[in-house]
């Protein structure tokens, strides 16, 4: 067979199964209610997304495109910096214009609202206490937040990394720049693997284009989740480790250390998975290993422990523990064994059908966000390289991330491309670019080159064209759902409840309530007419929406 040919039957082949697939899992009850949100963004833009993929797979075979897609390869591989640079300045841009710089997700605003109050020299939000149940969903309360009713602190559950990394952002009045940056350095980092690795120069700009024209990756970088960060302190780890020396993997296990507290240690530790297990079969394994531990210990355990004691001093008594919050040291031991034992199950479950096809969907999700067929290409360069331990080792942290979380037993939710495999996503540029450099056969080689450049530059032009569309005009309608105000007045803007449209996550201040607009969860008109009338004697109704209504404070 014709190698152009077996590259669109396969194209077209998982473009067609994408969308049956959709078609199935999105049937009813989850069309098309918004509150089902991985469903729901899978069935409305992923269709797109598999007719998308089916038009590059064979429009990349005609060969004229192939010329200058191959001259974008060698000109990134001889400028990488650059390259980065200009990435960042576009991701920038698409961060304020794109995604309308607003954390879409509540986790995403929390992170955000916790680097502000790292940045203003505090270690927690702090609101009045009688009016935080307007100030915060008090249902995520105990969940991804922890409020004291007593100080009015507030912080999230999640480790902070993420948040201690964003805030010189966050200090500067430039929080939308730190995702860009991450996901430039992580683009420079995949180049300078590949071509280590191979030992062909070009194949850095094999990998960065691969990056770069996969809206997995580029979509990411438009939001303020911690899985961008993920990706850069799990690639730095594995540059690390390609020398065994004392000095790098101390530093590697530093690097890990802030890997593993930037949200959860999850991320980072099936990532680094098989690499310890790999150092643990080398030679010298258990001085290595040491060193490497060293290099977690004071950043992991004392940041980490370290938070956790604080987040615990402002949820206070758990009052839903099953033992008295007495000094009785058996009653604190058990309500500590079963608060995390509550955790664990909110989290961890045994692997089920239900299960099962949400990590399917995310594969599906995988190859739609992608350039189209990157994961096969990436395949055939872990084949391609099982002999050579770092490569080998890339796909495996990959398949690790993967198998690890058929034990959660929710979906990723909000996210553009794959949010749980994002932190391992580096290996599919750097395998796939193995993949084009290491092929011996010159036929093949040539077909392959051309084609793989060709649906690049496609996807660079093309899917991220629709990828970043489809971001704004969700942005656009999720904002829309919050009652419009004057920018620059003092007002309080009231929103009203949907949970199918997630306006909870709509209420989103500064941690000192800084800003002249404060937003606040609507308890009801009359409920939120008496608070006001309470502790904001002088404000005045100046509009009521269906959405909600606002209050300007004179």
């Amino acid at each position: 067979m014709n190698p152009t040919r077996g590259f669109v039957a396969l194209g077209v082949f998982v473009g067609l199964l994408s969308a049956i697939f959709i078609l199935q899992y999105t049937a009813a009850p989850y069309e098309p209610q918004r509150l089902y949100i991985f469903q729901y963004l899978l069935r409305t833009q992923d269709l797109a997304g598999a007719v998308l993929v089916i038009f590059i797979a064979v429009a990349a075979a005609i060969p004229a495109i192939g010329r200058p897609a191959a001259a974008l390869v060698e000109a990134i591989a001889r400028n990488p910096w650059p390259t980065a640079v200009a990435s960042f300045l576009v991701l920038c841009a698409a961060q304020i214009y794109v995604a309308d710089n607003h954390a879409l997700a509540g986790d995403e605003h929390l992170m955000l609202m916790q680097s502000k109050a790292f940045a203003a020299g505090r270690l927690a939000a702090e609101f009045p206490p009688a009016l935080l149940t307007w100030l915060i969903p008090w249902d995520y309360a105990h969940r991804w937040l922890m409020a004291s009713t007593t100080t009015g602190e507030v912080v999230p559950v999640y480790w902070p990394g993420y948040a201690l990394l964003l805030a010189p952002f966050s200090l500067l009045g430039i929080p939308w720049a730190c995702n860009p940056l991450l996901a430039s350095g992580s683009l420079v980092l995949m180049g300078r693997l590949a071509s280590r690795l191979t030992g062909v120069p070009q194949a850095a700009g094999w990998a960065m284009l691969f990056a770069l024209a996969s809206p997995a990756f580029t979509g990411m970088a438009l939001s303020y989740f911690s899985m961008t960060a993920h990706l850069f302190f799990n690639l730095a780890y594995a540059w690390i480790l390609l020398e065994r020396t004392p000095r790098r993997l101390l530093l590697a296990g530093v690097v890990g250390s802030a890997a593993l507290i930037l949200s959860n240690p999850v991320p980072h530790l099936l990532f680094a998975a098989p690499w310890i297990v790999w150092i643990a079969r080398q030679p010298g394994a258990r001085r290595a290993l040491l060193t490497l531990a060293a290099g977690y210990a004071p950043l992991g355990l004392g940041l980490g422990i370290g938070w956790w004691v604080f987040v615990r001093q402002v949820q206070g008594d758990i009052w839903f523990a099953p033992y008295p919050a007495d000094d009785d040291p058996y009653h604190r031991l058990g309500n500590f064994l079963w608060f995390w034992q509550v955790q664990f199950h909110r989290v961890f479950t045994e692997p089920t059908e239900s299960t099962l096809a949400k990590r399917l969907a995310e594969q599906v999700k995988l190859w739609l966000w992608t350039v189209p067929g990157l994961p096969a290409l990436a395949a055939a360069g872990w084949w391609l390289a099982r002999k050579q331990p770092p490569l080998h080792l890339l796909g495996l942290s990959l398949i690790c991330t993967a198998l690890g979380y058929l034990v959660v037993w929710f979906d990723q939710g909000y996210g553009w491309g794959v949010r749980y495999l994002h932190p391992a996503f580096g290996a599919l540029p750097v395998l796939a670019a193995a993949a084009i450099v290491l092929v011996r056969d010159p036929t093949l080689g040539l077909a392959l080159r051309r084609y793989a450049a060709s649906a690049a530059l496609l996807s660079l032009v093309l899917a991220t064209s629709l990828r970043w569309a489809q971001i704004h005009a969700f942005m656009e309608d999720q904002l829309s759902r919050r009652p419009p105000f004057e920018k620059g007045a003092r007002q309080i803007v009231f929103v009203f409840r949907d949970y199918n449209y997630y306006t909870q996550d709509l209420v989103q201040n500064d941690p000192f309530l800084r800003d002249p607009v404060i937003f606040m969860l609507s308890h009801g008109r009359r409920n939120d007419y008496l608070m006001m009338r309470r502790y904001f004697p002088n404000a005045h109704q100046v509009l009521d929406t269906q959405y909600g209504h606002v209050w300007r404070l004179d």
